[in-house]
């Protein structure tokens, strides 16, 4: 007798068959159960996200709320320049203070201020180096070139710590490099051309927010549409070959904008607009693609997809 046949043999009772089913069944259920969240786009549990456009950077905002996480006036705050690349190393290795970190000091009055720079996956997992984020109520992450952090810090014991930074209620803030790392999928991750899918090997980002897409300098650059390409792509444009684009939501911020993710919702601040890509509200006509643009004061839900209505 097979095993195929051994499985429902006589000795088997319609009861325990019936109960197999049942498992199969509800076995099938949460396999699509599965598969909806894998397309539903959320921010962190706990801490506050600052994801800014690039340009004229509102650092009073960032250190409201710092102050608001810490609960005092004199936050603990990292300025990560890794973005920075090479052009920074020098002027590190001399002791030369970074422009924001020397500002947030003389502007806000700001005494735990201090710079986190590297270009090595090996010291990102020293505990002299991610223990400095254990440490720290606030992060801020500058501009420069997103691939440098991602081939600094991915699957590294300082992104752990950026997390659990979040997750005991902290702050990270970016601008322009700095906040496209913080989605899931990374836009431009390229260190030369800088076009929307990057060079198809630095599409991983931080997925501080999930199943997102962040692009920034929209307007000032003509980028309005850019994202599109990413909803078009083929499998082979793509770095995870598993990645469904259409269940992504595409987010474009102006220079001198910036949202506010708490939880699953985000704030738009600043002077421009934000740019949202939603593929739910699409049909099968790509020429129809478009976006809707949210002004500053508006708040939008990323679990449901919709403006919140105040």
């Amino acid at each position: 007798m097979t095993a195929l046949s051994q499985t429902f043999s006589k000795e088997q009772t319609p009861a325990r068959i019936h109960g197999l089913i049942r498992l199969a069944f509800l076995g099938a259920i949460l396999l699509g159960f599965a598969g909806l969240l894998q397309g539903e786009t959320a921010g962190p549990e706990k801490g506050v996200l600052l994801i800014h456009g690039g340009g004229n950077v509102n650092y009073q905002e960032f250190v409201a709320l710092a102050k608001k996480a810490s609960g005092n006036e004199q936050p603990v705050i990292r300025v990560i320049t890794t973005p920075q690349g090479e052009r920074r190393k020098a002027d590190f290795q001399k002791g030369i203070p970074y422009r924001t970190v020397s500002g947030l000091k003389k502007i806000f009055r700001l005494k735990e201020v201090t710079e986190l720079y590297t270009l090595s996956q090996e010291e990102a997992n020293t505990p002299a180096f991610y223990q400095q984020l254990d440490n720290a109520d606030a992060v801020y992450i500058t501009g420069g070139n997103q691939c440098f952090l991602t081939d600094a810090f991915l699957g590294t014991e300082t992104l752990a710590a950026l997390q659990r930074l979040l997750d005991r209620g902290g702050v990270i803030a970016g601008a322009s490099a700095g906040a496209q790392v913080q989605s899931s999928f990374m836009t431009r991750g390229d260190y030369t051309r800088r076009q929307i899918l990057g060079d198809q090997k630095h599409q991983e980002g931080f997925a501080f927010v999930k199943n997102a897409a962040f692009d920034v300098h929209v307007e000032e650059r003509a980028r309005e549409e850019d994202l599109l390409e990413l909803f078009r792509a083929k499998k082979s444009q793509l770095q995870d070959k598993n990645l469904e684009p259409l269940q992504l939501l595409g987010i474009g911020i102006d220079q001198g904008t910036a949202i506010t993710v708490t939880r699953n919702q985000f704030r738009v601040t600043g002077k421009g607009q934000v740019y949202l890509f939603d593929p739910k509200q699409w049909n099968d006509d790509k020429d129809s693609w478009t976006y809707q643009t949210l002004q500053p004061g508006t708040t939008y839900d990323l679990k449901q997809r919709k403006v919140v209505e105040e």
